[in-house]
């Protein structure tokens, strides 16, 4: 595998898994993922793909890692470690007791009376997205549908001219890609766009999410312009992949459950707990950690400076949730890691649960019948962030309803 082995690395916990090219991802996100679960040594195995790194399997391991930010640092996210250690962004990448500051700046910018705000633009962007495919009897709902609806959100809240987005890097752009943006990182780009409005809102504050940012006092220092420039570029980007992927996830679920999806038609109140229930089966995130100090994990030693990875296992554990890869509507609420946990829980959980909610209600009341096209089935792509790239939708445009807008 072309890297030696630690000393405190026990041979039998090596394994030959590199997040970003898992076998058989490109169908289906999570079975290497769970075959891993099923068949490693234990829940602790490791890997010497992408710098060499610990790989921890287990539900109640990675929520517990998620929270101890003592042991498990979130200095560094992502492998490999000198991958990471170029792109911090605040406050992703802060630990406590400095990442209290930007945080409950978020908070503030991301309060449930907020959230209730926008949801007028996620529901007119949705139905003017079905509106415009309906009649089509197909689509790929990724490209045609989701991506527009992050965006539309943040801009609502930052209260920016939609079609300024425009310049933003497309949904899992390929940062290799050719153009005028080559060359330049993906998350450079997202700070150039925002950079201009942080100064603007600096000198002429509102009500907006950026102005919250900039002006919420906690006692603590105020956030310099690049300070607030990483929050905006942490949300924005959070957002647009945690949305995207999980509304994908969620339509090729139901095109290819149609008991499930009928569920949803007759009883439009199973949507919350149906959105809950998909977010847990169907986690996206693999984040990394910094091991502080030693630590002894299912009998093997993790040296501080040694890099762990938490793979979207959590709500897959058969230890934690009974049947787990079965989509129950009615299962218990129980925690789970779909969001992260701990002091670094994802801050728009609420916002994207809404969203998610938001749009099924309304696909299923204009489209209740519909279907994978097997022409454009859909296509994965593994990583820190697992991605749903393309989901080809069908349905019979006689089946459509057409729903007077209030």
């Amino acid at each position: 595998m072309g890297l030696d082995i630690p000393a405190h690395v026990p041979p039998d916990r090596v394994v030959d898994v590199d997040l970003y090219r898992m076998p058989g991802s490109e169908q289906d996100l999570h079975a290497p993922w769970k075959a891993l679960q099923d068949t490693a040594a234990g829940g602790v195995v490791w890997t010497p793909h992408n710098g060499g790194h610990w790989i921890v399997t287990g539900g109640s391991d990675i929520a517990r890692i998620y929270a101890d930010h003592e042991n498990f640092s979130s200095n560094i996210t992502i492998v490999p470690r000198e991958f990471g250690e170029q792109f911090p962004l605040r406050p992703t990448t802060v630990d406590p007791p400095g990442h209290r500051r930007f945080r409950q700046r978020i908070n503030a910018a991301l309060t449930p009376a907020v959230v209730r705000t926008v949801e007028p633009t996620i529901r007119r962007v949705i139905i003017e997205s079905v509106e415009r495919i309906r009649p089509a009897g197909c689509c790929e709902f990724i490209s045609e549908c989701a991506v527009t609806l992050p965006i539309a959100v943040f801009m609502h809240l930052a209260d920016l001219p939609l079609e300024s987005a425009a310049v933003l890097p497309g949904y899992s752009e390929d940062p290799n890609s050719e153009g005028p943006h080559a060359g330049v990182p993906v998350m450079e780009r997202f700070a150039a766009f925002l950079r201009p409005w942080v100064a603007e809102r600096r000198a002429h504050p509102g009500d907006d999410l950026i102005s919250c940012l900039l002006t919420h006092t906690t006692g603590d220092a105020s956030l310099t312009d690049d300070e607030a420039v990483d929050v905006g570029v942490a949300l924005l980007t959070g957002g647009l992949d945690t949305v995207v992927s999980s509304l994908g996830f969620m339509m090729a679920f139901l095109a290819r459950n149609p008991d499930h999806r009928r569920r949803l038609v007759a009883d439009p109140s199973l949507i919350r707990a149906a959105v809950a229930e998909m977010l847990r089966r169907f986690p996206i995130m693999t984040k990394g950690r910094l091991v502080r100090r030693d630590q002894v994990m299912d009998s093997v030693c993790m040296k501080a400076g040694d890099m762990v990875i938490l793979p979207p296992l959590h709500g897959l554990d058969e230890r934690e949730f009974h049947d787990p890869l079965t989509v129950d509507f009615h299962r218990p609420v129980a925690p789970h890691s779909t969001f992260g946990n701990g002091v670094h829980r994802c801050p728009g959980a609420h916002l994207s649960q809404i969203e998610t909610e938001i749009v099924l209600r309304e696909w299923i009341a204009r489209i209740p019948e519909f279907e994978i096209d097997p022409v454009r089935p859909p296509t994965m792509r593994s990583g820190i962030l697992g991605a749903m790239l393309q989901v080809g939708l069908r349905w019979d445009p006689h089946t459509t309803i057409v729903v007077p807008v209030a």
